[in-house]
Formats: structure tokens, sequence, C-alpha cells
């Protein structure tokens, strides 16, 4: 009888085991070198904070994020529509002027070399 105990409880354990969400959540820590817990909340956190910051260097959407999802992407993309400089040319004066004195540059190099 003890026997057929000792293999229920194995089985329980197996039961438990990581499912296939937390396969994959380890997977993906593992190729980021990131060493997994175990602990499937601690692991999917982990792995949302790196693949934000990996979306956030992209400049498009894309489905190969695991715990980013699309409209969290979209949301990225739209703060770094608002900052370019061709919708807010107020927010970088210094590049206007540069484009300014190098376009009187170029203007002056073309009437140097006519004359």
């Amino acid at each position: 009888m003890e026997i057929n105990k000792i293999s229920n409880c194995s089985s329980m354990v197996f039961l438990n085991g990581p499912d296939a969400e937390e396969k994959r959540i380890a997977r993906r820590l593992l190729q980021y070198g990131v060493t997994p817990t175990g602990s499937k909340s601690v692991d999917r956190a982990k792995l949302h904070e790196i693949e934000l910051r990996e979306a956030k260097k992209l400049n498009y959407v894309t489905n190969k994020f695991l715990t980013v999802t699309i409209a969290e992407q979209e949301k990225i993309q739209e703060k770094k529509k608002e900052k370019r400089k061709e919708v807010n040319p107020e927010l970088y004066p210094d590049t206007e002027k540069a484009e300014k004195v190098l376009g009187e540059q170029i203007y002056l190099a073309i009437k140097m070399k006519k004359k």
C-alpha cells in the first residue's frame, strides 16, 4: 500500500510541474541570458521588463514578444512620433539653426566656385 501512496505523490508533483507558458517564459529568459527563478510570476515580470526595453528600441510594432502586447507597443511608437523633430521642431532649435548655417555655407561655396 505504501508503494501506491508514493507513486500517487510523485504523479501529483508531475501534474503540478511547469505548464507550457512557464516553459516558454523560461526559454525566452535564457535567450536573453537571464536564469529563470522557477516562479512563474517573477519570471514573467522579469521577461516583461526585458521585452519592454527591447520594444522601446524598435521603430515598429511586432508580434515577437511574449509579454508585451501590441497595444503597449503602439503606445511606445506614438510617444516616439510625438518626440520627432518633424512633428515638434520647437523641441530641436539647435537643429534648425545648424541646417540654416549649413545652407548658407553651401550657398557661399557655390557662389565662390562661379567666380
